[in-house]
């Protein structure tokens, strides 16, 4: 069950970020929904420090599945773009607590 789950979830979080990649165009619309998720995954447990075992865990499934096309260009360019993600969701976390204590 576990095992299921998680697959489920990295699929998801790859599913995220290729989302981000494809909105790097349009930050207006993929800002919200980042900061939305990011107040969401409150509920779940998330925590700033996840965020970057997420991301070490990205990174490192990128880099086997691209092999020899995993450049240190290719790899700074998805460690942004993950950083782009990484922080919208944090913001969107923050605000979504601060609303909700002030409230």
């Amino acid at each position: 069950m576990i095992v299921a789950y998680l697959k489920k979830h990295g699929a998801n979080v790859v599913m995220t970020v290729n989302t981000a990649v494809e909105g790097l165009t349009d930050l207006d619309a993929l800002v919200p929904v980042l900061e939305k998720l990011g107040a969401r995954h409150l509920g779940y447990g998330v925590q700033e420090a996840h965020y970057d075992v997420v991301g070490e865990a990205l990174l490192k499934t990128l880099e086997s599945a691209l092999g020899d096309e995993w450049t240190p260009a290719v790899r700074e360019a998805w460690t942004q773009t993950y950083g782009v993600v990484k922080t919208t969701m944090i913001r969107g976390a923050t605000e979504f607590e601060r609303k909700n204590l002030d409230a």
